[in-house]
Order: C-alpha cells, then sequence, then structure tokens
C-alpha cells in the first residue's frame, strides 16, 4: 500500500479559482475512473444471447448486485442498483490501486472519502425534500420536541463524517502499521546481521552448521515441527551472516523481505474488500432509509 503519513503529494497546481491542487489522489482518482469506463465499454460490447466466458461472470457479478441492492433496499429501489455497484467498485478499485506502488490509494485520503459521504448525504437530503417538501424537511429537524433541533442537526452532519472517518482510517491505518512493522523489523535485521557478522565468518558458519543438523535431523528421526523452524531460522541466519561479513548484502533488510506483501493481503486485499462493502452497506442503509416502499411513502 502506497501511504503517506504526512499526506498526499501535491504534484502542480491549476491556477484558476484561486488554485486548484493536483495531488497524487487526483491522479489515481482519474486512473481509476479511466479504467472502470474503459472496462463497462470492453465489457458491454459484443453481448451474446448465449454467454460465455467473460461474459457469464460479469452477468452473474451484476445479478448478484441487483439481488443484495434488492434485499437490502426493496425491489422498488433496484433503480439504485447502478449507482450502489459505482461506489463499490470505485471504494475497492481506489484501494486496490496502492498495490501498484506507483499510485495513492484514494480511500487513504480523507478528502475523497469524505466527498464520497457528503454525497451520499446531499442525495438523501434531495429525496426526503422531493418527496415531503422542503418546509416539512424543515420541521422534521425540530421533532418531536425543539430541544431536540441541535442534536438532529448534529446527526445530520456526523452521519456522513462518521461514513468517511471509518473507511479513510481503516485503509490509512493499514497503511500506517505496515510501514511500522517494516521499520522494526528493518532495525531487527540490521542489529542481528550485524552481531552475526562482527566475529568474522565463525558465528555464521557455527549456525549454518548447526541448522543444517537440525534438518537432518528432523528429515530422519524427529520430524517435529518446531525443530525443522529452529533449522531453518539458524540455516537462514548462518547464510545471512556469512553473506553480510562478505559484504554482499551490506545495508539489505533481508529479515524484512516479504513482510509487506504478506500485511498487504490483510490490510490491502481483505481488510480493503471488507471497507469497500460497508461503505456501500451504509450507503443503501441510508438511502433505502430515505426511500420507504410505496404504500409506506403514502401513508
Amino acid at each position: 500500500m502506497n501511504v503517506n503519513v504526512e499526506g498526499a503529494f501535491v504534484y502542480f497546481t491549476i491556477p484558476i479559482l484561486g488554485g486548484i491542487p493536483i495531488s497524487q489522489t487526483t491522479v489515481s482518482m482519474f486512473v481509476v475512473t479511466l479504467l472502470l469506463c474503459l472496462a463497462a465499454i470492453k465489457l458491454g460490447k459484443n453481448l451474446k444471447k448465449r454467454p460465455d466466458g467473460v461474459q457469464v461472470m460479469v452477468e452473474k457479478a451484476i445479478t448478484m448486485l441487483y439481488n443484495m441492492v434488492g434485499d437490502s433496499m426493496g425491489q422498488h429501489n433496484l433503480h439504485w442498483a447502478p449507482f450502489i455497484g459505482t461506489i463499490f467498485a470505485c471504494s475497492i478499485c481506489g484501494t486496490f490501486i496502492g498495490l501498484t506502488g506507483f499510485f495513492r490509494s484514494v480511500t487513504a485520503d480523507l478528502s475523497c472519502t469524505m466527498v464520497w459521504s457528503v454525497m451520499i448525504s446531499v442525495i438523501i437530503w434531495y429525496i426526503n425534500i422531493k418527496r415531503n417538501g422542503l418546509i416539512n424537511w424543515l420541521k422534521g429537524f425540530a421533532e418531536p420536541i425543539a430541544v431536540m433541533t441541535p442534536m438532529n442537526i448534529i446527526g445530520e452532519i456526523a452521519q456522513p463524517a462518521s461514513m468517511a472517518f471509518r473507511h479513510f482510517g481503516n485503509v490509512a491505518g493499514g497503511g500506517v502499521i505496515t510501514s511500522i512493522i517494516y521499520t522494526a523489523f528493518t532495525m531487527v535485521s540490521s542489529l542481528i546481521l550485524n552481531l552475526i557478522s562482527a566475529s568474522g565468518i565463525a558465528v555464521g558458519a557455527v549456525l549454518l552448521v548447526v541448522g543444517a543438523a537440525l534438518l537432518v535431523l528432523w528429515k530422519t528421526k524427529k520430524r517435529k515441527l518446531i525443530v525443522l523452524i529452529l533449522g531453518l531460522v539458524s540455516a537462514a541466519l548462518g547464510i545471512f551472516g556469512l553473506l553480510q561479513a562478505a559484504g554482499v548484502l551490506a545495508g539489505v533488510p533481508v529479515l524484512a523481505l516479504g513482510v509487506p506483501a504478506v500485511l498487504s493481503c490483510y490490510f490491502d486485499l481483505f481488510s480493503g474488500f471488507v471497507q469497500a462493502y460497508v461503505f456501500t452497506l451504509l450507503t443503501m442503509t441510508y438511502i433505502a432509509g430515505a426511500c420507504p416502499p410505496p404504500e409506506e411513502a403514502a401513508a
């Protein structure tokens, strides 16, 4: 995940309307939008009556989307399915783009998730005003008693804020945790390998021999997991220590290799998918609350 704790880097500023900054998040969001548009055009062309291959998968995904919207929001709200699908696709692709190492995850920028949340709140306000009228909508803030007006207003503000901070916090926090753990492993790697190589090749050779002996013991007699682990760790430290003493691995954090990839499986893939789903589910819940079934709206 490509996350800068200090915020998105600004590449340049367009000198109009007081200055429009073009940041990493802006570029990433543009790339995500472009890719999604190209994918929609590509997947929507040359459709067959008897689908096969990719078309089957696309139709299955669209069917799942409509079923999810129908179950969560009601059949009368199926027209919201394209919007819900767009929110989910932008969220998950906006998070996964950070895996490239070239672009910043757009959901790791609070300004992005806040814009999405405010947009959803504005849509909900528009629906309520259209259905009840502006005066009745404003009266709703004073119910059931006038004292509740400040709390109702705070609630309307807290809704988009909580959605934005939840999504942003999980994605950005994952990147920060990954960076901290990687730094810690780098420091430990430097400390251990320097200690091993400080006495020349002696300690490294001993560790290598001990590791080889443990692996042979595990292979021939005691097939215990602890023996295998100790053998692999000892042999690896011995090899890395010898290479460090020879100057081959000088400055290379060998013990940290693969750590970002392993952590990324959770913070980027699993957590990114979960946060996109949660954000989408909250969107469906809030819009469904503003769009009740026709019989309930009439009542």
